[in-house]
């Protein structure tokens, strides 16, 4: 009996953990960053080292716009799991890209992608920072390879299609934006109207 009621309030405990936990995602899925982000961190006082929670707690810090703390989340699920190809590519894209450092872009773009050689946005990104460091062969080489691993990933379109237009390739860069439109991005229309006939 005695056993039976350990079980129970184990269980009921577990129970209010992944509550906090899940009752952030909800948080977070209504744009609720605040009251997302207090519980995760409620969560985390009773499992500090769940990798979901700490990355998704740092997502919201993002959406926040509260980058060093977002930053700090990411590099914690790496130290937990240094293989977390979510965690490594925020930290590319989120930070790095969006601080226009674009060295460190590449270089934490190069580190996803040696945990996975198919990663189209990991490539999309190192091409967009060699595009905007003035590599542009670079850049045409990780367009390419980002559509080689993922023939319907439209940003990887976009972006060399945008390259092509620098190169005066209109013909090449508008039927990159012809796919990245089919594919769904509303902002092709803007560049098909400047720049095809």
């Amino acid at each position: 009996m005695k056993r039976l009621l350990v079980v129970a309030l184990l269980m009921s405990a577990m129970g209010c953990k992944n509550e906090n936990s899940n009752e952030g995602d909800i948080h977070f899925s209504q744009g609720n960053y605040e009251k997302a982000i207090e519980s995760y961190t409620i969560y985390l006082n009773t499992e500090p080292r769940d990798i979901k929670t700490i990355y998704n707690r740092g997502r919201a810090y993002e959406e926040l716009g509260k980058f060093e703390l977002a930053l700090k989340d990411f590099r914690r699920v790496i130290k937990e799991d240094p293989l977390n190809v979510n965690a490594h590519l925020s930290i590319t894209s989120d930070y790095y890209y969006r601080l226009n450092d674009y060295e460190n872009t590449i270089f934490y773009a190069e580190k996803v992608l040696k945990l996975d050689e198919t990663n189209a946005t990991a490539f999309t990104l190192m091409g967009k920072a060699h595009q905007k460091l003035g590599n542009v062969q670079d850049a045409l080489s990780a367009y390419n390879s980002a559509i080689s691993v993922d023939k319907e990933y439209p940003e990887a379109y976009l972006s060399r299609g945008s390259l092509r237009i620098y190169g005066k390739q209109y013909s090449r860069a508008c039927a990159d934006f012809r796919m990245a439109k089919t594919l769904g991005v509303e902002k092709a229309d803007e560049l098909i109207k400047k720049y095809c006939r």
